[in-house]
């Protein structure tokens, strides 16, 4: 359930595998967040998600948009505080609204309606159940991580972490 709204079919020279917001990213001095970002962009590339993409847009007429990229909203049924948009009326209405108890003023969001999220796809399938809560992962399919762990914590094992030799020792 991979939406792609005409809305954010933008120009391809600033977002997209091409585009100059990733070549602009901001590098960092520290080596290894740098080789964790290129490593994450190459894993990208093999992900379901570039896949869906890359046969998506086999399927389109490029006569549509010429130099477009389009940027797609895949659902997620965690709520992030990271860096958002969202009405301030689905915060009020809806999030702390306490007819509904999900999550009491000053109560940490994630914790309270992530499972909350969980249980209603579940029971109403992905579509219905998923649609009042709008939380979904932008991804402009350049590969650059908008929210994950540059250190890599939740996609690495141990061994990435150490260098072993070939019997499986740490060196």
């Amino acid at each position: 359930m991979i939406l792609r709204p005409a809305e954010l079919r933008i120009s391809g020279n600033i977002y997209g595998p091409e585009g100059e917001s990733v070549k602009s990213m901001p590098g960092s001095g520290k080596m290894n967040r740098s080789k964790a970002k290129q490593s994450l962009r190459e894993g990208y590339k093999g992900s379901h998600q570039n896949l869906t993409h890359l046969e998506w847009i086999q399927t389109k007429d490029d006569a549509e948009c010429q130099g477009c990229s389009q940027l797609s909203l895949t659902p997620t049924l965690f709520w992030y505080d990271n860096t958002h948009v969202v009405e301030t009326s689905h915060y009020s209405d809806f999030i702390f609204n306490p007819k509904y108890k999900m999550v009491a003023r000053g109560g940490f969001v994630e914790d309270k309606l992530s499972p909350v999220i969980t249980r209603n796809v579940e029971r109403l399938g992905l579509k219905k159940g998923h649609a009042k809560f709008g939380c979904y992962l932008l991804d402009d399919h350049s590969g650059a991580v908008f929210t994950g762990h540059l250190d890599g914590g939740s996609y690495q094992t141990a061994h990435h972490w150490f260098k072993k030799d070939d019997e499986g020792n740490k060196e």
